[in-house]
């Protein structure tokens, strides 16, 4: 072959060489990154589209979810509120005319789940205040107390055992000794 053939076909090469090594990949990267990122922005996008609602009624949905993380704070008090709950109790208590003849309760104890790791909620360990009450009330209102505070998640209260006691000296009251968990949040 000639040189002068030669010499610009390897000049050309050399160029193309430079040109894709130093512009071209290095700007086909930094797309496919861009693409990458871009995908992965719309997914959080149409995840929070998906947990909030619609982008049409965007401001009532943001104030619903405003509302139930109100709920969650209310449903899991701090350990420092724990002695609220235990409040609570006593006014449900009274406003279901169960007598609440003690309380005790037991020492915290952190939540773990199958691997023993801490459970944790809003960055916040999980722990369950387990409580101790003897009441003194009829069939139909123990039964309605137990109902509120099972089903009333505000605070989280779990009824784990019920003793009931059938005293002839009381009729038609019945003693009852339950025991039940509290979820609170810890540090």
């Amino acid at each position: 072959m000639n040189k002068n053939k030669v010499i610009p076909i390897v000049i050309f090469a050399i160029v193309a060489w430079f040109f894709l090594q130093f512009i071209y990949l290095p700007k086909a990267g930094e797309v496919k990154r861009f693409g990458a990122e871009y995908r992965d922005i719309k997914r959080d996008i149409a995840g929070l589209y998906n947990f909030i609602g619609g982008e049409e009624n965007l401001k009532d949905n943001l104030i619903k979810m405003r509302d139930y993380v109100k709920g969650l704070e209310k449903a899991f008090p701090s350990e420092k509120e724990a002695s609220n709950t235990i409040k609570q109790l006593n006014k449900e208590a009274m406003s279901l005319k169960v007598n609440v003849i003690s309380v005790k309760p037991g020492d915290l104890i952190s939540y773990t789940d199958a691997s023993g790791s801490q459970l944790k909620i809003f960055d916040y360990l999980c722990k369950s205040m387990p409580l101790n009450l003897s009441v003194e009330a009829r069939y139909q209102a123990l039964g309605e107390f137990l109902n509120k505070i099972e089903f009333d998640r505000n605070p989280m209260i779990s009824v784990r055992k019920v003793e009931i006691r059938k005293d002839m000296n009381m009729l038609p009251k019945i003693r009852a000794d339950i025991e039940l968990n509290a979820c609170v949040l810890g540090e």
